[in-house]
């Protein structure tokens, strides 16, 4: 039989060995201080309809796929700050209106070993847009154009620790202020805004915090 030591020199043991990059596998961690993300952004908007001159109706939507890219900052220990920028095109049926779009934002909030919440700000609009062009196989009215638009959202997220990365997905809901070309319309008006994004982290932030560690090391040992 053999006895294992529960006492002090047990836990220096442990910590020695966080710090030699041994961590307890059951246990989700917090996310290092710096990390880069690479995934698809969803968006989706209900827009204004049209009516042709038989009276037929055709409701117009806005739903992009894009590439998103992004830089996830880790502060005082649940602090998040992202930056992100998405590009992508328009598989709504107003994409003949506008087809490819660019999506800076911002989000902050709390950001857990698994949950995250963050409020947000983004503006995007579509590079090249033709108010009221005509897809003649998907109902034959022209379609709106929506231009310098700005949305505040609410995120909720999910981040799965997997090797050295990690699988996220978010949801969010919010509102957009567009200002809105179709036909009589030429106005600015408030539409719903839902979107959601799925992607990869790149790294765990075990390098950046060894980093951070031989640093502290140091500065002890002066």
């Amino acid at each position: 039989m053999i006895a294992l030591s529960a006492g002090p020199g047990s836990s220096r043991s442990a910590d020695r060995a966080a710090d030699e990059g041994f961590v307890d596998p059951r246990k989700a961690k917090l996310p290092g201080p710096h990390r880069f993300r690479l995934g698809l952004e969803f968006m989706y908007i209900r827009l204004t309809r049209a009516i042709g001159d038989d009276g037929r109706r055709q409701r117009f939507h806005f739903a992009p796929i894009m590439i998103e890219a992004a830089y996830h900052g880790q502060f005082v220990k649940y602090l998040m700050v992202r930056p992100s920028v998405a590009i992508g095109a328009n598989a709504g049926n107003s994409w003949a209106a506008m087809l490819f779009i660019i999506h800076p934002a911002l989000h902050i909030g709390y950001q857990g070993p698994r949950l995250g919440v963050a409020a947000g700000y983004g503006w995007f609009s579509p590079l090249v847009y033709l108010a009221n062009a005509i897809d003649p196989v998907r109902g034959g009215l022209g379609a709106p154009a929506i231009l310098n638009n700005h949305h505040v959202n609410g995120e909720i997220s999910l981040t799965t620790k997997v090797d050295r990365g990690a699988i996220y997905v978010a949801a969010r809901f919010g509102a957009v202020t567009s200002h809105v070309i179709h036909y009589d319309i030429d106005k600015r008006r408030w539409f719903p805004l839902v979107m959601a994004s799925v992607g990869w982290y790149f790294g765990d932030g075990s390098k950046q915090k060894k980093w951070q560690r031989q640093r502290e090391l140091r500065r002890s040992v002066r």
